[in-house]
């Protein structure tokens, strides 16, 4: 992972996408906190069934589950909108 401010990004743009073309990700940083990320497409990654039980997000929180949706369609909804 490259760090990179937002003054060099505008200035080497063309070389940071360069590297996240390769698979590199590159974190944005404004005033040397972190404002974006940008990463490379995820073409060709496996998606697979989660290893944790749908019923244990209730711990997470801020989740609210609805009855009836598989903890598998959450994901990849929630990855497609990314």
């Amino acid at each position: 992972m490259k760090k990179v401010s937002v003054a060099s990004l505008k200035q080497e743009l063309s070389s940071y996408l360069h590297l996240v073309e390769k698979g590199e990700e590159v974190v944005v940083t404004s005033h040397n906190r972190p404002v974006a990320r940008i990463v490379p497409e995820l073409e060709g990654v496996v998606v697979r069934e989660p290893r944790a039980k749908y019923g244990s997000l209730k711990q997470v929180k801020g989740v609210s589950l609805s009855r009836g949706v598989s903890a598998f369609d959450a994901l990849i909804e929630d990855r497609r909108k990314r």
